[in-house]
């Protein structure tokens, strides 16, 4: 009786010792996501993921971006949603902040797709990239997206409560304008609200806070930006007026 006893002692001490072990393991990997400062950079053009801890590159991975019809959207978001999903999700989903549509970055069963231009807006990867990507995130961390400017047109007035690309851009060029020091969210909070008086302020404009035509057309000419066509993939060049036929003796010359 005596060694059924220790060898019962003995069992439920190596269990516990395993499952010190596992304990210590996954507070590690937990440790690992969240007291790292990780960022997530992805460069549109490039089809490319940079994965940033304690602010050097710790790798680089291949992401399938949307479609012209159906873009990846481009500003600085952080993730907001952590999921184990599947078919064609692939074996990990990271939902971003994007406040205009369901965007993330995920895995895939279509491998070939990953580094070409195919998604619906969402970032494809490998799943053992995504893998590895997962385990090294957390919620909160921020997910820079980057792509060729100007990021879209304004052809609307932008009010407070406005989100869409368009007001990414806006943010873009006040910051340009040096009057907003804050994300580019896409979400016309107060303090874009703030920055879009400081600049009516500054070229006397009437201070309403809301970004009209002449606000707009203001800020594009004040950052140098007037002119410039919205790219996505790559920049589209600025069309020039076509050069008038010249008649001869128009100049004074003989024919």
């Amino acid at each position: 009786m005596m060694w059924r006893g220790a060898g019962v002692l003995l069992t439920m001490a190596v269990m516990w010792l395993m499952l010190s072990g596992l304990h210590q393991l996954w507070g590690t990997t937990a440790l690992a996501a969240t007291s790292v400062d990780t960022k997530i950079v992805i460069n549109v053009p490039q089809r490319r993921l940079y994965l940033y801890r304690n602010h050097k590159l710790f790798q680089v991975y291949p992401v399938a971006v949307g479609k012209p019809e159906t873009p990846s959207p481009r500003g600085e978001f952080y993730i907001t949603q952590k999921a184990i999903w599947g078919d064609g999700f692939g074996t990990r989903w990271m939902r971003i902040s994007t406040p205009w549509g369901i965007y993330g970055i995920h895995g895939t069963n279509k491998p070939w797709s990953v580094g070409t231009v195919a998604s619906h807006g969402c970032f494809r990867m490998l799943n053992r990239d995504v893998e590895q990507v997962y385990a090294l995130v957390s919620i909160n961390t921020p997910v820079i997206v980057e792509g060729v400017t100007p990021y879209s047109a304004l052809k609307r007035a932008l009010s407070p409560g406005a989100i869409g690309q368009d007001v990414v851009e806006l943010q873009r060029l006040l910051r340009l304008a040096r009057t907003y020091p804050g994300p580019l969210s896409g979400i016309y909070t107060p303090s874009v609200e703030e920055a879009v008086r400081a600049f009516q302020t500054t070229v006397g404009l009437p201070v309403t806070g809301v970004a009209n035509e002449k606000t707009i057309a203001a800020l594009l000419t004040y950052t140098g930006q007037k002119g410039l066509k919205p790219g996505y993939l790559e920049r589209k060049p600025t069309p020039h007026p076509a050069p008038q036929e010249v008649k001869p003796g128009a100049l004074g010359g003989n024919a």
